[in-house]
């Protein structure tokens, strides 16, 4: 494990299909003696149903094979996957998404930044709202939440992503700290 108490894997693709490598990912994670085991769902906002996401993406890694699923909130790169341009069109895509998944017994959390949040989802408190964990981006290379500001009505978080690029073994990873 290098080192690595926890790894957070792709279990969905922003062009809105599940990540066929999440369970194998995983399974070597586990076998490596990584404890804590997340994925993260990219979500495809004109794609696929925000529920029907959440299901398949459940569906394809398997029950217990992870402790939360984090909702990726950033500017979509795939074409006809890309947010609305209606902040509260996209909280209710998010809310829909975060109701599934607790629906069907998964620990929901939600990744952004404070950018992106305010530029995909405006004023939008629908993942505090509904108690999902907060993991956020702010690449400061400093493993704390000292700069943490609050958005989206989160005021304390869960995870920092405070680097980029600290891949090992052919492993492409971002650097997070989770206290």
């Amino acid at each position: 494990n290098n080192g690595w108490s926890f790894v957070i894997v792709r279990s969905y693709c922003s062009y809105g299909a599940v990540d066929s490598n999440a369970p194998g990912n995983l399974a070597a994670a586990q076998a490596g003696g990584i404890t804590y085991t997340d994925i993260y769902h990219f979500p495809c906002y004109g794609g696929v149903d925000p529920s029907q996401q959440i299901s398949d993406d459940f569906n394809a890694v398997g029950q217990g094979n992870f402790g939360m699923m984090w909702i990726d909130i950033e500017t979509n790169p795939s074409g006809g996957c890309g947010w609305s341009g209606s902040a509260s069109d996209n909280c209710d895509f998010l809310s829909t998404m975060l109701s599934e998944g607790q629906s069907l017994g998964i620990n929901m959390g939600v990744y952004s930044s404070a950018y992106m949040w305010s530029s995909i989802m405006g004023g939008c408190t629908a993942g505090s709202d509904a108690g999902a964990a907060l993991w956020y981006a702010h690449y400061d290379g400093n493993p704390s939440f000292d700069d943490f500001g609050g958005f989206g009505g989160w005021s304390t978080p869960s995870i920092k992503q405070y680097g980029d690029s600290v891949g090992i073994c052919g492993i492409n990873a971002d650097a997070d700290w989770y206290p």
